[in-house]
């Protein structure tokens, strides 16, 4: 039988399980099936094939049903606990009601009979490929609309965020300009001490001010490729400065150049320190790794393949609660008490949207009380930020893969 590009490519992706008891016809098969597969996993009874289902978790399995041990409807049986989804072609020499019904209880997806048609069989292999096939094009569709509502909801908080700064700059102005003409009627002391206080917070407001800027405004004309490593070291020793916290790095000698806006990476690394100090309050340690890696489509993340620099920091502080870790990078989402000392929920938002308008990707793991570690992965490749500009309206489209074409 012959098989289109495609089929040939996606068949090699996959692991297949085979399982049979008797020798000479599992190395004969297994000679067979090892050609068109990527990798191939042979047990001699239903017991080893379930244990190596356990372990291996392959895309596909073959079986034979009698056999020692535990036969192959049952460990079929078994494996659809496991795995509901999984495909299952059962192959035997016995054609009874009993094991008919038994493997349509089961959910087996095709049922060959011995001696095996190789034509037969590589045609079972297609029909099972192509209903993979279907499955991982449905969640890539699904990653895909993720992606988009995303986007667009970013897209949404940017142009927000660009009207509330121009508005909240000019309301400043104002009270700046009264608090000037103010002290320049000569009040009382209470008076000057309260416009100073007025002062005092409005020059601490310029960091919101700031922040909303960042995502409002176009910082395409301000790109620039350099090595990032330095400044990365710079924004984080200048938060935890006299803190208690110690930084310690772990990086090859010349780590690749990478496209970036050098505003937006402070403000990206001090949040992120900022976070891992009061995470720490009485101190701790910031461990930050930088390296190239190459990401393939076996990596399974939202990303072209190609070279990244990942930018890796590990504090060891309290760490973030499971239920609240897929919320950290939602807009205002917080877990400080809102309040004159206290951030507005910004700061990670912030630096979800700054990593993606650069062509990379941020995530985060946690585990309470021993810290927490996040993940960015910034292109090495020459990044067009003027060429993604038009496809969003403010940044760069997130990455998605998509299989080749038919």
């Amino acid at each position: 039988m012959k098989l289109n590009k495609l089929d040939q490519y996606f068949l090699k992706t996959l692991t297949v399980l085979y399982v049979e008891d008797d020798l000479d016809t599992r190395e004969q098969f297994s000679d067979f099936l090892r050609r068109p597969v990527g990798t191939l996993i042979s047990a001699a009874n239903g017991l080893e094939g379930l244990e190596a289902f356990k372990k291996h978790r392959p895309d596909i399995v073959v079986t034979d049903v009698l056999m020692p041990q535990m036969d192959g409807l049952t460990m079929a049986s078994e494996i659809r606990g496991i795995d509901s989804s999984v495909p299952i072609i059962v192959i035997t020499a016995f054609e009874q009601t009993d094991y008919l019904m038994r493997a349509v209880n089961i959910g087996i997806d095709k049922y060959v009979t011995k001696p095996v048609n190789s034509f037969l069989m590589f045609e079972c292999l297609i029909e099972c490929v192509h209903r993979l096939r279907g499955e991982e094009q449905l969640k890539l569709q699904h990653r895909r609309e993720i992606g988009e509502v995303w986007l667009k909801h970013h897209e949404i908080v940017a142009e927000l965020a660009g009207g509330i700064a121009r508005d909240y700059n000019n309301m400043m102005q104002s009270i700046n300009e009264h608090v000037f003409q103010a002290k320049r009627s000569k009040p009382d002391r209470e008076v000057v001490h309260h416009l100073d206080r007025i002062e005092k917070y409005s020059k601490d407001s310029k960091k919101l001010d700031q922040m909303l800027k960042f995502l409002g405004e176009d910082y395409s004309e301000n790109m620039q490729r350099a090595q990032l490593l330095p400044l990365i070291e710079l924004s984080i020793k200048n938060v935890i400065f006299n803190s208690g916290v110690v930084l310690t790095v772990d990086s090859p000698g010349n780590t690749p150049q990478v496209s970036f806006v050098e505003e937006q990476m402070k403000l990206v690394f001090s949040n992120l320190a900022t976070n891992a100090l009061e995470a720490m309050p009485t101190g701790g340690t910031l461990h930050l790794v930088a390296r190239e890696v190459s990401i393939t489509e076996e990596d399974a993340l939202p990303l072209e393949t190609g070279d990244y620099l990942q930018i890796s920091l590990a504090d060891s502080g309290s760490g973030i609660a499971p239920e609240t870790l897929p919320h950290i990078f939602d807009p205002y989402f917080s877990t400080k008490q809102r309040g004159r000392q206290n951030g507005v929920g910004l700061s990670l938002a912030l630096c979800h949207t700054i990593i993606l308008r650069q062509g990379g990707l941020i995530s985060a793991e946690s585990t309470p009380g021993k810290g927490t570690l996040f993940h960015i992965w910034l292109p090495t490749m020459q990044y067009d930020f003027e060429a993604t500009k038009g496809k969003t309206g403010h940044g760069a489209t997130p990455h998605i893969r998509l299989p080749p074409a038919d």
